[in-house]
């Protein structure tokens, strides 16, 4: 299964998808995450990626310098990240779910986390990523009719997962 969510507001599908990934880690449901993670003291054009099950949190960005107004994605780093969530879901124990946290831009160029869905789903996991207005119709020519829309309400991502609701204790 394949659920995606769209949110218009910036930043906030990066904050649904990452507090249910920690509130499913810590109900002990096996989760396998790479979604955003905050990291005190980056600027805003910073990203940092949170990877589960590791719980480790790693900087997918380049450090370009004080007024640079590029794209600062390490496209290398972001690739490691992939590397290391494909291990995890290869491995993966029964019942685990699959939290991705975008298709975006690379996803779209046939990079980034796009393997990891056909590999999860390969091996009959449940799959949630967010999927931004900018790069919808690229994920529908991707998903085709395997992917369902979904509310951006921590419970209904919860049952889609299979989690139970008493998983999410509180709102995200």
């Amino acid at each position: 299964m394949l659920g995606f969510v769209t949110l218009i507001e910036k930043g906030r599908a990066d904050v649904l998808l990452a507090g249910l990934a920690a509130q499913v880690a810590a109900a002990g449901v096996p989760v396998i995450a790479m979604v955003r993670a905050p990291v005190d003291g980056a600027r805003a054009c910073e990203m940092h990626l949170r990877l589960w099950p590791s719980d480790r949190v790693t900087s997918i960005s380049q450090p370009l310098g004080p007024g640079a107004d590029a794209c600062t994605l390490d496209a290398g780093a972001l690739e490691l990240a992939v590397e290391e969530t494909a291990r995890a879901i290869a491995a993966a124990p029964a019942g685990a779910v699959v939290i991705l946290n975008k298709f975006g831009k690379q996803e779209a160029a046939g990079r980034g986390c796009r393997p990891l869905i056909g590999q999860a789903l390969e091996a009959g996991l449940s799959v949630l990523i967010s999927v931004p207005p900018e790069t919808r119709a690229d994920f529908a020519a991707f998903a085709g009719d395997l992917a369902e829309e979904l509310p951006a309400d921590a419970l209904a991502l919860a049952d889609f997962l299979g989690v139970p609701a008493t998983t999410v204790s509180k709102p995200l």
